[in-house]
C-alpha cells in the first residue's frame, strides 16, 4: 500500500506541477548545446533584479529553530531617483475608472487600527516598507519576473517603497539550517502553519530593525496570506507590526472548488506518512532552480509558434517555478479540502493529542487578524474559489477592501505574471497601501 501510495503521489505531482528534473548538473546543462533561451533564464533573483536596472541586496535571516532564510531587497528606484515617472502605471485613472468593489467597507476601524499602533507609526518620516511573500512552490523571483511596469516589485519600487521579498524555509533560496542539511528527512519536517510561526515573524522583524520601520505593509498571494493569517493566531502582537495587508487570492478555505491535486485529499496523510518513511520529503528537492529551464528546451518545438511569440518570457517563469517546499506543507493545504476548515496541520488523532491535547487540530481563528486587510480575488481562480475568499473575508476582522478583479478569465497564476495585473489588480494594490503610509 505504502508503494502505491508513493506512485500515486508522484505521478499526480509530477502531472499538476508540471515538473521534470532531468538533471541537477547546472554546468553540464550550461556546456550541452540546447536550444537557445532567454537570457534571464538562468538568473536567480537579484540577478533578475538588476537586470532590469534596479539595485538589489540579499539578506540573511536566521529563525529561532535553526533555519536560514535568504531575502531579497530593492532599496530604491533608479527611476525615481533620476527623475522619471514615480510611478509607470497611470495612477490618474484610479479616481474616474474605479470599480464598484473599490470601496473602503470599513474606514473607521481602518483608522482606529492606525491610531492605536505603537511608536511613531504615523511619522510621515517613516520609511515606506512592503514586505512581499510568494505562495507555495513559489519563491521572491514571481515578483521581479516581467517589465518593469508590470511586475508587483518595481511597480512599488517605483512608487517609492523599500521592497523586501521573502523566500521561507524549503525553496531554493533558503535551504540551509544551523546544524542539518537539506538531505536529512528532519529538514522537511515542516508546514506553513511552522513557517507562521517561525518564518514570517523572522523576516518581518528583520526588516523592521534593518529599515527602522515600526510597521511595514505587507503583501502575500496565496499561501503568502494563509501563513499571515495562521501567525497572527500564533503572535498577535505581530498586527501591530503591520500598517495594512493586500491579500490576493487569499487563501484559508479551500472546500469548494478542487485543484486536480485535491483528488488526493482524502488520502493524504496516508501519503504523507508514506513519504516520510521513505524519506521523498520535500516536493521539487533540487538543488538548483535553473535545472527547470531543460522542461522549456523539451516544450519549445512543440507549443505553436504564435503562443512563442506572445509568451517568450515563458522559459524564465519555468525556470523558477516550482521553487520546493515540503511534502507536508502540500499536505497541510490538501487538509483544508478535505476537513473544511481553517486549521493547523493534522498529524492524525494520536499525535495530535500529544501535539495539542486533543484529537483535532486546533482551528485557527480569522478574527484574530486586525490588520487592515484588502483582499483581491477572481471568479476563474481554480483554488482560491469566490465562494471560499468570501468565507474568509466575513470573518477576518478587519476588512477595508474586497476586489473583485474585472476579468472573466483572471485566475490564480494570473496575479504573479499576466501582463494586464498591472491594470487589474496591482494599481489597486498600491492605492489601498497609500493610504495607510
Amino acid at each position: 500500500m505504502a508503494v502505491q501510495l508513493k506512485v500515486l503521489a508522484t505521478t499526480v505531482l509530477s502531472i499538476v506541477l508540471l515538473h521534470v528534473s532531468l538533471s541537477e548538473d547546472v554546468e553540464g546543462f550550461r556546456e550541452r548545446r540546447a536550444p537557445k533561451i532567454h537570457p534571464h533564464t538562468l538568473l536567480p533573483t537579484p540577478g533578475l533584479i538588476r537586470a532590469r536596472g534596479y539595485p538589489a541586496e540579499v539578506h540573511h535571516v536566521a529563525t529561532e529553530d535553526g533555519y536560514i532564510l535568504e531575502l531579497h531587497r530593492i532599496p530604491f528606484s533608479p527611476r525615481r531617483s533620476l527623475g522619471g515617472n514615480p510611478n509607470p502605471i497611470n495612477l490618474s485613472q484610479n479616481n474616474v475608472k474605479r470599480s464598484l468593489q473599490l470601496q473602503l467597507l470599513n474606514a473607521t476601524a481602518g483608522f482606529q487600527h492606525r491610531s492605536s499602533l505603537i511608536g511613531n507609526s504615523l511619522d510621515p518620516k517613516e520609511p515606506k516598507v512592503v514586505f512581499i511573500q510568494h505562495c507555495v512552490l513559489c519563491s521572491s523571483a514571481d515578483f521581479v519576473m516581467n517589465d518593469p511596469n508590470q511586475a508587483l516589485a518595481f511597480i512599488l519600487s517605483d512608487a517609492g517603497y523599500d521592497v523586501w521579498l521573502g523566500n521561507i524555509r524549503g525553496n531554493i533560496y533558503s535551504r540551509r539550517h544551523r546544524t542539518i542539511t537539506a538531505k536529512n528527512p528532519k529538514f522537511w519536517e515542516f508546514s506553513w502553519d511552522t513557517c507562521a510561526r517561525y518564518d514570517i515573524p523572522s523576516m518581518l522583524q528583520y526588516v523592521r530593525t534593518n529599515t527602522g520601520a515600526n510597521q511595514v505593509s505587507y503583501i502575500g498571494h496565496s499561501m503568502g496570506t494563509t501563513m499571515f493569517f495562521a501567525m497572527m493566531n500564533i503572535h498577535p502582537h505581530i498586527n501591530s507590526w503591520v500598517r495594512v495587508m493586500a491579500a490576493m487570492a487569499p487563501v484559508a478555505y479551500m472546500h469548494n472548488k478542487h485543484a486536480p491535486i485535491g483528488v488526493l485529499s482524502p488520502v493524504i496523510n496516508g501519503i504523507d506518512r508514506s513519504l516520510t518513511r521513505s524519506g521523498m520529503a520535500g516536493v521539487s528537492n533540487a538543488n538548483k532552480i535553473y535545472i527547470n529551464a531543460n522542461l522549456w528546451v523539451m516544450l519549445r518545438d512543440a507549443l505553436h509558434p504564435v503562443y512563442l511569440q506572445v509568451h517568450n518570457y515563458l522559459p524564465v517563469i519555468v525556470a523558477h517555478t516550482p521553487a520546493g517546499t515540503s511534502f507536508r506543507t502540500v499536505t497541510h493545504l490538501l487538509q483544508l479540502v478535505r476537513d473544511r476548515r481553517f486549521q493547523a496541520f493534522d498529524y492524525g488523532p494520536t499525535d495530535n493529542i500529544k501535539v495539542y491535547g486533543t484529537t483535532k487540530p486546533p482551528r485557527l481563528d480569522l478574527a484574530a487578524v486586525t490588520v487592515p486587510v484588502g483582499a483581491f480575488w477572481s471568479d476563474n481562480d481554480w483554488i482560491a474559489d469566490p465562494r471560499d475568499v468570501q468565507q474568509t473575508v466575513r470573518e477576518l476582522g478587519n476588512v477595508v477592501l474586497n476586489h473583485r478583479v474585472q476579468h472573466n478569465n483572471f485566475n490564480h497564476l494570473d496575479f504573479l505574471w499576466a501582463e494586464n495585473a498591472a491594470d487589474l489588480v496591482y494599481r489597486h494594490i498600491l492605492d489601498l497601501l497609500d493610504r495607510y503610509n
